[in-house]
């Protein structure tokens, strides 16, 4: 029982000593308040001067304010109109607005550039509208030219331009203007300095082609020539104007000078 009652006194003991007191200084408080949440106000500046002829008379006001007179003239607050916090959120914001101008700058600069390299990109000179409504039909001979060599014409005429070295000459003219097409196609270049290169292809295009097809003609021409007076001569035609044969044979003649 004596043990129960001592352990009470000295629990009893130690909860006083360490104990908190509430302290509600209202000195304190208004300060907090200033710095926080409310106004300004120098009315509740703890403890009063208690002014006597216009001289304060308080002993703790002097040993609180006295040598600071001038803080509750100026609004110390971090969020009044022109406290650090306010500031500071300020410089955030105009860093954030000048963050966003260089950013919105810096998208207009890639968008340019991205506008710029779709328009002279070698890789997307197929989507240009214009190419695809004239230039890439006008120029399809170049994308094979074999193939649109010898287009309805006879194996002999075919055999004997192979043999006087014609063909080679259209092969040697075609490729060279594929690869000139092929270059305007792949490189980088300016919309309209492409469009001046096909046109020019196609111009040389047009006058290979055109060539080519006097040069079948006349061989043509001339290889019908050579079966009919070989029939001639083995007396199974006979003709009717051979002075106007032999005119039209030195003409056709002189003509496929050109073939060889």
């Amino acid at each position: 029982m004596k043990n129960s009652l001592a352990f009470l006194i000295l629990f009893s003991v130690c909860s006083s000593l360490s104990g908190q007191t509430l302290i509600n200084d209202k000195a304190i408080v208004a300060q907090q308040e200033r710095m926080v949440y409310k106004q300004w106000d120098q009315d509740k500046f703890y403890p009063e001067p208690k002014r006597l002829l216009g001289i304060p008379t308080n002993p703790m006001w002097y040993s609180t304010w006295a040598l600071h007179p001038d803080y509750p003239d100026l609004d110390r607050r971090p969020l009044s109109a022109a406290g650090e916090q306010t500031q500071r959120l300020g410089l955030a914001a105009a860093m954030q607005i000048s963050s966003d101008y260089y950013k919105q700058h810096s998208d207009t600069l890639k968008n340019l550039a991205n506008a710029e390299m779709a328009r002279i990109s070698g890789a997307l000179s197929a989507t240009d509208p214009l190419y695809q409504l004239y230039y890439k039909k006008e120029l399809k001979p170049l994308d094979d030219p074999d193939s649109n060599a010898f287009h309805g014409i006879s194996q002999e005429v075919v055999a004997y331009m192979t043999d006087h070295g014609a063909y080679q000459w259209y092969l040697n003219n075609m490729a060279s203007l594929s690869e000139r097409y092929e270059f305007a196609r792949s490189l980088d270049m300016e919309r309209g300095q492409r469009i001046l290169m096909y046109h020019r292809i196609m111009l040389d295009m047009r006058d290979i082609l055109k060539k080519w097809q006097y040069k079948l003609d006349m061989s043509a021409n001339m290889l019908a020539f050579r079966k009919m007076n070989d029939r001639k001569i083995n007396g199974e035609i006979t003709l009717s104007y051979p002075t106007d044969e032999v005119e039209r044979a030195k003409r056709i003649a002189n003509k496929t000078q050109v073939l060889k």
